[in-house]
């Protein structure tokens, strides 16, 4: 994965590269100077030293959090193609969480997507036919009992990954927005793993694509009061729950 980090703290700029292949080095130089600028500008504006981490990751277009004194923004390349406009909502957004500067950001986002963002796996290289539980067919039926008909999101069972050693928790299922991605853990395609458990993981995610994260405070907050009160009003969230809590042992080791 491409990535490119730039400290600005008032007086100069440093580049670090990380994980880039030598062909790529040119091209990456090139964008230097335009990264060196976004993080000296996004320093003057957000009023604290920037750190500016330039990505090509598919699914988080723009993030950031304070560490170590300074403000950390990791920044998809297709901004630095930007005009100034786009880089003062990117500051405006960073410093008051300002809706509108949101709404030009998520503007340009959609408009450049496609000309930059590597698409994702195509439709027919996910597998959502398991062993044992179908999930286009759980999530069809759970689109049709909870969202009012079809959603348009795509699902997959994810590649199987043996859980660490003394690992207490296990992520079940994951969202990626710009793809409209859900992906299920593998570990969940069982005989013993009942149809009303797996239900509920996915509905946990059909959730976050049909509620998207609330900005408040420059932080994206994805399991708002809202968004809780939604999937208690699934119909089997409080045994699956309690399912979850008696069996996870189990799921840890995976089998």
């Amino acid at each position: 994965m491409l990535q490119l980090s730039f400290e600005f703290a008032g007086e100069s700029s440093t580049i670090a590269k990380r994980g880039v292949p030598k062909r790529r080095e040119d091209e990456l130089d090139r964008a230097y100077a335009r990264a060196s600028d976004w993080s000296r500008a996004l320093a003057a504006r957000v009023g604290q030293p920037v750190r500016l981490v330039v990505t090509d990751n598919r699914s988080t277009m723009l993030a950031a959090r304070s560490k170590g004194g300074r403000l950390e923004v990791r920044l998809h390349h297709m901004f630095l193609t930007a005009e100034e406009n786009i880089l003062a909502a990117v500051g405006d957004y960073l410093s008051d969480s300002d809706a509108q500067a949101a709404s030009a950001i998520d503007r340009f986002v959609e408009e450049n997507r496609s000309r930059f963002v590597a698409p994702g796996p195509p439709q027919d290289t996910l597998r959502s036919a398991g062993r044992h539980h179908d999930l286009r067919a759980i999530a069809d039926d759970l689109a049709r009992r909870h969202f009012g008909g079809a959603l348009e999101v795509r699902i997959t069972w994810g590649k199987r990954v043996q859980p660490r050693r003394r690992q207490r928790s296990l992520q079940l299922g994951t969202y990626l927005p710009e793809e409209r991605l859900i992906r299920i853990h593998p570990v969940l395609d069982q005989s013993w793993v009942p149809g009303f458990f797996v239900e509920a993981v996915v509905f946990h995610e059909m959730l976050h694509h049909d509620m998207p994260a609330v900005v408040q405070n420059g932080r994206r907050h994805y399991h708002t009061r809202a968004f809780r009160k939604r999937e208690r009003s699934f119909e089997y969230h409080s045994v699956a729950q309690q399912w979850q809590t008696d069996n996870l042992w189990r799921l840890l080791r995976g089998k």
